[in-house]
């Protein structure tokens, strides 16, 4: 994990302790935060029919990802789920390949990822995804121990040009999900916040270009998702463009934000800040 210390009016990012100097009339305080480096990735390919092609683009996008979460430093967990639970023979609800889990020790990790979001399309027409994500995340599931840390953020990323047809409401599964990661524990005055976060790819609306199956005219937006999407802060991400770069950057930025975030007790006066990094100062930008 790195190590920060924050000001008020004042950050300054470093791997030891520094000493801070405030304006005159700022009210002055500092506090040493722990930010997390860590994050278990669960990703639910939809593998019904016609599911083929959005899988090719996704998986198209691995190699990219993953060198951002090196580049990063980043302590990851990935393992990738099925939404199939009744087909003649059903993948879902356990965790697909091996190793069952990804990391950044895997050898060849982004070729591994890849091959594993190609699930094909051969799963059942009757999509349980989120069913199938809640029982990989059950202790019925012998691979949950080597996946799930209590101190890492879950993102689950969910491909599907469909609704989802899981028993449960939205409801049961927010409740779900708010049980089994609860909010991250606050540091003074700093931290706090979900430990979870729902990001969709799918077709997001009526209105859209997306169409459910490729090259037709029925759309089914996926409620569900974007109910919980909404509710963690997620992302929610259009699945027929021609690449999903884009929908996987900003997954990407938003789960960086989630583990580097912090929230202060009141707002501030955004005019007064001034950020540094080892005595530059850094002025706020796209990427900062």
């Amino acid at each position: 994990m790195k190590k920060y210390l924050i000001g008020l009016v004042l950050i300054s990012a470093a791997c030891s302790k520094q000493n801070y100097t405030m304006p005159a009339q700022s009210e002055q305080f500092a506090s040493s935060v722990t930010y997390n480096n860590k994050v278990d990735v669960l990703m639910m390919i939809d593998n019904s029919s016609s599911m083929t092609t959005y899988q090719n683009r996704l998986a198209d996008q691995t190699k990219g990802m993953i060198d951002v979460l090196n580049k990063l430093g980043m302590d990851y967990h990935i393992a990738v789920v099925t939404s199939d639970l009744s087909g003649s023979h059903p993948t879902g609800g356990k965790f697909i390949g091996s190793p069952k889990v990804i990391t950044n020790t895997t050898v060849n990790v982004s070729e591994v990822l890849k091959a594993r979001i190609a699930q094909g399309s051969e799963g059942s027409d009757l999509e349980e995804g989120l069913e199938s994500v809640k029982k990989s995340l059950s202790l019925t599931n012998p691979d949950l121990n080597s996946f799930l840390r209590s101190e890492a953020l879950l993102a689950v990323v969910a491909l599907t040009n469909e609704d989802d047809y899981s028993r449960g409401s939205s409801d049961d599964y927010l409740q779900f999900f708010s049980q089994l990661k609860p909010d991250f524990p606050k540091n003074g005055n700093f931290g706090g916040g979900r430990a979870w976060m729902m990001n969709f790819i799918g077709v997001p609306n009526l209105d859209s270009k997306c169409s459910t199956s490729l090259g037709g005219s029925y759309k089914e937006p996926g409620k569900k998702w974007m109910d919980l999407a909404k509710a963690s802060g997620g992302r929610i991400e259009s699945i027929c463009e021609s690449s999903l770069g884009a929908a996987v950057s900003n997954i990407q930025q938003l789960i960086m934000y989630a583990l580097t975030d912090f929230k202060l007790d009141r707002k501030p006066k955004k005019s007064t800040l001034v950020v540094k990094v080892n005595g530059v100062v850094i002025s706020e930008s796209t990427e900062n």
